[in-house]
């Protein structure tokens, strides 16, 4: 089995001619705020495009929107056969229903098929009741995806998941579970001082660190897979340390331990990228976003698409957003009307009239949210 790591919580499975992705989550922002950090790798997703629906089985764990992304589901993924886990309410599964026009398939402790690979979901009762540790198992081999399950497990779950593991010599289990701050605290509290949120924040990566040892070793495992944790937001103006991501490693640095953290793009088994110089997705987009307006709009001034002010080059029209924005201007949500009316980024100017500049680029706003409704990402990864 092929095992590549896109990003987040996020693998792409290759088992003979079948493709196992979960849980991708690769444009759009999550709880309104979350981007990808680091953003996949755009060979990957141009990999993901390419595969054929009838041979890619999509598997979401549970409906933290950091785990499924409408728009791409809607727009790339929608003809692939679904799997969730069967909760004790259906709200994942109808929401699976709207973007696909399908009904999921319904997956529990009972072994499924799909070309020989068995699927099964198990939840811990201890933790929470919509969200689930999926096991992928072939002949040989079987992946692990725990996602957001970082408590330690009680001996039922643990008793269970070695059960349907025992037929995979140990060193073929792939163990993949979260590290790392799922929400805000204490970043956005600002009843903490810097010391007491510090203290925090390292007392939590403990805590992360002793419970997700602990089910490796339930396991029988002596190594795992750090990932679920390459987001970012947009923190305080009064927060001064790095993005809990950065800390996260920081402190996996100095309390080195059982787990490999996962970086976008590469091969889990070997640990080596598959397209060293490959872009990130988000930067790629941006990129061909900026190619179509300065080709469309023609002219000696060109126009600058950036994330931060230090970016803009002299002599440009530059529109500065957030990439946040960005995103959710790359799914179609908003319009790049949103930097130029409704004061969502900057706008930087030469020193002369741009009124023209803008009048086409707030026209062409709409032909691209129009072309990324209909097209997806296809229309910027395809154009010239």
């Amino acid at each position: 089995m092929d095992i590549e790591f896109v990003n987040h919580a996020s693998l792409l499975l290759k088992d003979k001619e079948s493709y196992f992705l979960t849980d991708p989550w690769y444009v759009s922002p999550a709880f309104g705020g979350w981007i990808q950090n680091p953003s996949p790798k755009t060979k990957v997703i141009e990999k993901l495009l390419s595969i054929p629906a009838s041979k890619l089985n999509v598997i979401i764990s549970h409906g933290h929107d950091d785990h499924l992304d409408d728009f791409f589901i809607r727009q790339h993924l929608a003809d692939a056969t679904f799997y969730v886990p069967k909760f004790k309410t259906n709200g994942l599964s109808k929401r699976i229903e709207r973007l696909t026009g399908r009904y999921p398939v319904e997956l529990t402790d009972e072994a499924y098929y799909v070309n020989g690979v068995e699927l099964r979901c198990f939840i811990n009762p201890e933790f929470t009741e919509y969200d689930s540790v999926v096991t992928v198992i072939t002949e040989t081999e079987a992946v692990i995806h725990a996602n957001d399950n970082w408590h330690e497990y009680p001996a039922t779950l643990t008793d269970a998941l070695n059960k349907c593991l025992t037929a995979v010599p140990v060193e073929n289990r792939y163990f993949f579970i979260q590290f790392g701050i799922a929400d805000c605290f204490p970043v956005n509290y600002p009843s903490f001082d810097s010391q007491s949120a510090n203290e925090m924040i390292e007392s939590r990566f403990k805590s992360y660190q002793d419970a997700t040892t602990a089910n490796l070793k339930h396991l029988g495992l002596d190594k795992g897979y750090y990932y679920a944790n390459q987001s970012l937001y947009q923190y305080p103006a009064s927060w001064e340390n790095g993005s809990l991501y950065d800390m996260a490693q920081d402190f996996l640095r100095r309390n080195p331990g059982p787990f490999v953290q996962c970086t976008a793009g590469i091969d889990v088994k070997t640990g080596q990228p598959h397209d060293v110089t490959n872009d990130e997705l988000f930067d790629f987009l941006l990129g061909k976003l900026e190619r179509f307006l300065n080709n469309a709009i023609g002219g000696p001034i060109p126009v600058k698409l950036m994330t931060a002010s230090n970016q803009y080059e002299s002599g440009s029209v530059g529109y500065e957003a957030s990439r946040q924005v960005w995103s959710r201007i790359f799914n179609a949500e908003l319009t790049l009307e949103a930097i130029i009316i409704g004061g969502m980024g900057l706008i930087h100017r030469p020193d002369h009239n741009i009124s023209s500049i803008h009048a086409k680029v707030s026209k062409l706003a709409y032909l691209i949210q129009s072309k990324l409704n209909s097209n997806g990402l296809n229309f910027l990864m395809e154009s010239k």
